[in-house]
């Protein structure tokens, strides 16, 4: 593991941790058993530190689960292959809180490059929901409304989802995936 690695990996280990508020570059320092100066050459700023670790994360993590998704002709599979697997990621991943809320603390060029990533999101779920309006699979009331639906259904895991129980994540991920697709009600009516 490069030193670079190894600092962005105790970084969001204390950002969990302690906040990233509550976490100065000294004490990531003093985490690592190195000066302050180390961190300097690698990183100008705390800011472009979590930079780093937010755009490495969602390339490691989240662009081979858009890829996959993407390669998915039918739009109905698609979207219950995203929903699961990002829930999947949130649920098994902690970490990944940093990437999605502390977002807004970046500078407006590095947000811009965050923004993009999430576009990519945003533009799988809501092509998908257009085709299957299109081939009369679904109503959907709002695209836009319905897309950060899914979006904020996944995200918002991280403030109730017991991490300790993570061999749940799999029924939460399909309870997702049912939930968007089918709702309480049609749940409900399609009880004998």
């Amino acid at each position: 593991m490069s030193k670079k690695q190894e600092i962005c990996e105790k970084a969001m280990e204390l950002f969990c941790e302690r906040g990233y508020d509550n976490t100065p570059m000294s004490h990531i320092a003093k985490a690592l058993g190195a000066s302050k100066a180390i961190l300097y050459h690698y990183f100008s700023n705390k800011e472009e530190l979590l930079f780093f670790i937010i755009d490495c994360s969602m390339e490691e993590k989240l662009s081979p689960i858009l890829g996959h998704a993407a390669a998915i002709a039918d739009p109905e599979e698609r979207l219950r292959y995203f929903i699961k697997k990002y829930t999947l990621l949130l649920a098994s991943d902690r970490q990944s809180r940093i990437v999605l809320h502390e977002a807004h603390r970046l500078d407006p060029q590095h947000s811009k490059i965050i923004k993009a990533r999430h576009l990519r999101v945003y533009q799988l779920i809501h092509d998908a929901i257009a085709q299957m309006e299109s081939q009369g699979k679904i109503k959907a009331p709002h695209k836009a409304f319905s897309t950060f639906a899914a979006i904020g259904m996944c995200s918002w895991i991280f403030y109730w989802f017991d991490y300790e129980r993570k061999e749940t994540a799999d029924q939460l991920a399909e309870t997702f995936a049912d939930l968007f697709f089918n709702g309480l009600l049609n749940a409900h009516n399609d009880t004998p």
